[in-house]
């Protein structure tokens, strides 16, 4: 067994511990607390008459009667009345019983108020009343007079070991962890023995990711000393050390295990603990453990293990739970009842809120974690947050209860979802008002709601206002720049967060957010930089990671490398299946696609909706019309999935796209809901393909009947007259379309060059390379045209000449793009890739294919629809697009 001063040198020699020679923090300047009568030989004659007085020993035996069963208002009463009435002078007991009844309660202003009379008694205070005065200060919050106290008790006259204790655990529960240990080491230079309260405190303040290993000495100094296995309170502090310090709930376990005693608290503390690290299973587990071993669950228990049913979606246990509560009397505890709330609400399966609301409204108080319960609930449960907002106008009416940071998150919330910003910007100036806008959370949700109203600068400014950044403050403003589509802002922010924070202020969804900019902006070489980086991060196993990865590598055009990074996947889900069954489907591997789709079924993977939209695109791309069809049948009869509009969208353009336009209309009349202008933009697309002005002109009517501001309605028929020469009708429409004042997206294509996108219009003279391109580019039309290639001029929807539709040709901004891409590529070996806004237009395609002959390089174009690899003179999507 280690000594007291092996024990004070071993610790003296961590790192940590050259700070040991600082001094402890020093209070503010308080009026100092004597604890010495004024005259002790006055006070000494009035103690002794008072203990001979006949009502003074009845009076005090009621004082603590009325102490030890929490009645502390009455027992103040009585010694007002020893004391003014009687002229008594109580005695050092009564005090001690009625400080710890106050401190055992929580009463903590009448402890002050206790102390306050123990001072105008002038009784000279002993070890036991100074203990239980730190502890009353210590748990109030206010550490100051807490030193103060002990600081008065002297090195060795007063101080005892619970002194030392109490300190300890003061600066532990206050957050001042180092103290909390420099106090420990203190107490062991005095040469005192920790007993199972200090290690208890010390390893307390252990738990966290700075001092955990600190934790690990001081559990080897607990196991030598043999509290370890003999006190409850150490093993305890040791499952938060290891939980919480280091988030390794095996330690934690073998801990419980080997814990000689054990009691509700512990098993509470350990189901607490997996059910907040998301082992909300195992929380179930232990839970049901607990019963089986006797113990019987307190509100504590029974909250966090409702809130694990909560997480998985258990409500059938979670409605057992319910009943237990409403057995055991512990409907009106608010920790249950939130907990209830929040269970029903994301349990509900047929009418959302409708049994969470019932718990709310059966509960007969309501605080604030109540009404935040409920506004939470409403908030996420789809299409109720109106009603959120409600809420919260009646919290502040009628309940007379004040929001705390955790209401306005969810509010913020609310608002996002509604779009509404208006009332956003009313509950902002709620939390400037209530002083909380600088609140993580609450800052982190405005970033949150102003990035999804697409004002980026206010969004900027509430991530500025937070005091204390936190990753989810800067995953907010990284994927808000990235969801409006300003992925270079979002990297520069991340470069700032690097600079400022380093690597610790990255995690997966930073990642999957920087890789999701990637793919916006073509930049396959910026998502190759952040693949590099997550790897030596150690996200490269990461799921979330993983699928980003996928879904970057594809839309970038490197559909090789998505199937790489999903072959290598250990864990897979249906996001990482759907990612790459969408992939192919994209680049017009349509049989690579529906294998993928069977391997997931065959694995036990349920499809969702996202994996039927990709695998009934990828039928459509390559015309597999009956394979198409088959699978949409599937969709229900097979899994169970109702299919909504983009799924019959997909089907008319399987229908379409093969020429089958009739049965592609008489497929939108059998829809069981109306369709919308998604799914008659859909068709006409294909009658533009096909030359079919009669049927386009019907698609046209019901897309403008549904949407009269829609643009694409208007081109689309405008270019289904152009190619057919009824120019009269493409003036009208041009006419009406400016009339509407409605304005067509102009075609643009980029590319990456040396790390930076390079934008690209029809005819733009802009670049400073842009005589060089254009002599490339007329060099390539002479090669080509040695080829046999031939502008079709069909494609130029412009009432002008041939020679002049020819000189237009070439100027499109895919050809732009590929020019200087030929120039601008130090690489022979790698393929091309350009990336447009709208359809590839088919005189570029058919130019392409003959480039890819005329200098021996692999081109990739994503346009708005797909893929197409040029290679050797043909393209993948076999001219069917």
């Amino acid at each position: 067994m280690w000594t007291t001063v092996g024990n004070y040198r071993l610790l003296q020699n961590l790192p940590f511990l050259k700070m040991s020679t600082l001094p402890l923090l020093s209070p503010a300047k308080l009026a100092p607390t004597s604890h010495k009568p004024r005259n002790p030989s006055t006070k000494r004659t009035q103690l002794i008459q008072t203990l001979k007085n006949p009502t003074f020993e009845p009076l005090k035996d009621r004082l603590i009667r009325l102490s030890n069963v929490g009645q502390i208002q009455e027992a103040i009463s009585v010694l007002d009345v020893m004391t003014q009435q009687h002229q008594l002078t109580p005695d050092l007991t009564t005090f001690s019983v009625l400080l710890k009844s106050c401190i055992r309660t929580r009463n903590f202003e009448l402890g002050k108020l206790v102390h306050s009379k123990l001072n105008q008694s002038g009784i000279k205070l002993d070890a036991i009343v100074l203990n239980s005065l730190i502890s009353l200060y210590s748990k109030c919050g206010d550490w100051v007079t807490a030193k103060t106290i002990f600081d008065s008790m002297g090195d060795d006259r007063l101080r005892d070991l619970v002194s030392w204790s109490a300190m300890i655990s003061c600066f532990a529960h206050n957050g001042f962890e180092l103290q909390a240990l420099l106090t420990f080491i203190e107490m062991l230079r005095h040469g005192e023995a920790p007993n199972q309260f200090c290690f208890s405190a010390a390893i307390q303040a252990c738990c966290n990711g700075e001092n955990a290993w600190i934790g690990e000495v001081i559990f080897g100094f607990a196991i030598k000393t043999g509290y370890f296995e003999s006190h409850v309170c150490v093993g305890c502090a040791l499952l938060d050390l290891f939980s919480k310090g280091f988030h390794d709930l095996e330690s934690a376990k073998k801990v419980f295990d080997k814990m000689s005693e054990r009691n509700s608290v512990t098993w509470t503390l350990l189901i607490t603990r997996y059910a907040q690290m998301g082992h909300h299973e195992d929380a179930i587990h232990l839970f049901s453990s607990m019963l089986s071993s006797g113990f019987m669950p307190d509100r504590f228990t029974l909250s966090s293990v409702v809130s694990a049913c909560a997480e998985l979606g258990f409500v059938s246990i979670g409605q057992q739970l319910h009943s237990w509560v409403i057995k055991s009397d512990l409907c009106s505890d608010v920790y249950i009842g939130c907990s209830l709330v929040d269970m029903y609400a994301k349990c509900a399966t047929t009418e959302p809120m409708k049994d969470a609301t019932k718990v709310f409204e059966r509960m007969p108080n309501h605080n604030v974690m109540s009404w935040t319960a409920i506004i939470t609930g409403y908030a996420q449960s789809g299409g109720l947050d109106t009603a959120a907002i409600q809420l919260y106008k009646n919290m502040i009416t009628q309940g007379h209860v004040f929001p705390n940071h955790f209401t306005f998150s969810s509010l913020l919330k609310a608002s996002g979802n509604l779009s509404n910003l208006e009332i956003g910007k009313q509950i902002h100036t709620h939390t400037v008002k209530s002083g909380l806008a600088s609140v993580n959370c609450v800052g982190n949700s405005l970033i949150t709601m102003y990035a999804r109203s697409g004002i980026m600068e206010d969004a900027q400014k509430a991530f500025e206002v937070v005091l204390e950044k936190n990753l989810i403050s800067y995953n907010a403003i990284v994927d808000g720049y990235v969801k409006n589509t300003d992925s270079h802002e979002a990297f520069k922010m991340f470069n700032q967060i690097e600079e400022t924070k380093g690597t610790e202020a990255v995690d997966s969804f930073t990642f999957a957010s920087l890789l999701s900019a990637a793919a916006s902006l073509g930049a396959l070489g910026k998502g190759e930089e952040m693949h590099a980086r997550l790897i030596k991060s150690g996200f490269d196993s990461n799921q979330r990671v993983c699928n980003a990865l996928i879904s970057m590598y594809s839309r970038c055009g490197d559909i090789e490398a998505a199937s790489r990074v999903f072959s290598k996947m250990e864990e897979r889900n249906v996001i990482s299946w759907t990612s790459i069954i969408t992939g192919f489907a994209k680049h017009g591997f349509a049989r690579n696609a529906l294998e993928k789709f069977d391997e997931m079924v065959k694995a036990g993977v349920k499809p969702n909706e996202v994996t039927y939209v990709s695998v009934l695109s990828a039928c459509s791309h390559v015309g597999m019309v009956d394979e198409g069809l088959k699978h949409f049948d599937s969709m229900y009869h097979e899994h169970k999935i109702n299919p909504k509009m983009e799924h019959y969208a997909c089907v008319v353009d399987l229908l379409g796209r093969s020429g089958f336009l009739e049965k592609a209309l008489d497929f939108i009349k059998s829809m069981p809901f109306k369709a919308d202008a998604l799914v008659w933009r859909t068709l006409l697309a294909a009658c533009q393909v096909h030359g079919d002005a009669k049927l386009g002109k019907l698609a046209a009517k019901m897309i403008t009947e549904q949407d009269p501001d829609d643009p694409s309605a208007y081109i689309l028929l405008s270019n289904l007259y152009a190619s057919k020469g009824e120019w009269d009708s493409v003036v009208k429409i041009r006419k009406t379309m400016k009339e509407r004042n409605l304005m067509k997206e102009a075609g643009c294509s980029w590319i990456e060059a040396e790390n930076q996108s390079h934008k690209f219009y029809v005819g733009d003279t802009c670049h400073p390379r842009a005589h060089e391109i254009y002599k490339e580019l007329d060099e390539l039309v002479m090669e080509i045209k040695k080829l046999g290639y031939v502008p079709d001029t069909g494609f130029v929807l412009h009432e002008l000449d041939e020679k002049e539709k020819e000189g237009y040709l070439v100027q499109h901004s895919e050809k732009i793009a590929v020019a200087f891409g030929l120039i601008s590529s130090t690489s022979k070996t790698k393929p091309i890739r350009v990336l447009k806004n709208l359809r590839v237009c088919g005189d570029c395609h058919t130019a392409m294919k003959y480039i890819s002959v005329a200098r021996g390089r692999e081109i990739v174009v994503r346009d708005s629809n797909r893929f197409h690899h040029f290679k050797n003179g043909s393209c993948s999507c076999n001219d069917y697009w």
